[in-house]
């Protein structure tokens, strides 16, 4: 029987073609070799694909998930979440992911509805966000005349606001947009549009799928738009409840002054956006993501620091 304890989850590098900023490297203290970096990931377990360190346990968090289950307690055969954050210098496509049961059949994968807070936001920053077509044949049209314009919804940047991404809604997060995301631990992606960008590793186009978007896409439209959610302060800690859904996951943020006690019932990794402390004595800084197995009871944070809190419950919850 391992004994559960609280341990630190290594981030996870892929580098990106929109990347090549420096706040991830400056302000998170993300060092790595991978460039151009625009994005990291806090907890990803997809086997033999991304796939996080467990710091100290010499094995990946996926390997972690299937070896100590009941660190986890979870209905899903992996991992059901992942995080990142994204510090994007140039727009990420234009994108959605599909349900479940189209994902199946594409790639053997799960659909991955997600949701993004937006951490910091440069004065024009916006995200691409839903779409303006009545029919599907008026959306294929646009997209044929390359009249996105016409086509495509945007946002304008809000810091600190909430936005949920639901399966089949067109996304992108723009420039200068540091979010933090968090989303199922899945992999399917269906690219519309790419600026008909070179790829500089390959002296290519990206691959877009236009006409799986074209059987994916909501229509009609039913993206929403950013919310700021009110916190409220429980134990002498500033807890926002973002998101609590069983079967897809929870998200939480907590933002510590000095010292306070929190207790969630489930596993949930803890990443540190801002500032630095301690949860139940072990160190925590900006960048940094812990996971604490479920049934950890009421935790200690000290410090001054801003943590969210991605979780799961299970279906049948």
């Amino acid at each position: 029987m391992n004994m559960k304890k609280i341990v630190k989850i290594l981030p996870f590098y892929e580098p990106r073609m929109w990347g090549g900023g420096e706040r991830l490297e400056n302000e998170f203290n993300y060092h790595t070799d991978v460039k151009p970096l625009g994005e990291v990931y806090n907890v990803v377990a997809l086997q033999g694909h991304a796939d996080c360190e467990v710091s100290g346990m010499d094995m990946t968090l996926s390997a972690l998930y299937k070896q100590y289950p009941e660190w986890f307690n979870c209905d899903t055969e992996e991992l059901p979440v992942r995080v990142n954050i994204l510090d994007p210098m140039a727009d990420l496509s234009v994108q959605l992911h599909p349900d479940d049961a189209f994902a199946r059949a594409y790639n053997g994968g799960r659909g991955k509805p997600e949701a993004w807070v937006i951490l910091d936001t440069t004065e024009e920053g916006r995200i691409q966000f839903g779409h303006k077509a009545k029919t599907i044949a008026e959306f294929r049209e646009k997209t044929e005349q390359q009249d996105w314009e016409g086509l495509l919804k945007y946002l304008k940047a809000v810091k600190d606001a909430f936005i949920d991404i639901p399966a089949g809604t067109l996304h992108a997060i723009g420039t200068g947009v540091l979010t933090y995301n968090i989303s199922r631990n899945a992999d399917c992606t269906l690219r519309l549009y790419d600026y008909d960008r070179i790829d500089p590793t390959t002296g290519k186009k990206r691959d877009i799928q236009p006409e799986q978007v074209y059987e994916n896409v909501n229509m009609p439209d039913t993206s929403t738009e950013f919310v700021m959610y009110p916190s409220s302060l429980e134990r002498g800690i500033h807890v926002t409840r973002y998101w609590d859904e069983p079967g897809l996951y929870t998200l939480m943020r907590l933002q510590v002054e000095e010292r306070g006690t929190f207790s969630h019932p489930r596993f949930a990794f803890y990443t540190c956006v801002d500032g630095e402390g301690t949860i139940q004595d072990v160190p925590i800084k900006k960048g940094e993501t812990l996971l604490v197995p479920e049934g950890m009871g009421m935790l200690k944070f000290e410090g001054n620091m801003d943590v969210f809190l991605a979780s799961y419950r299970n279906e049948e919850d």
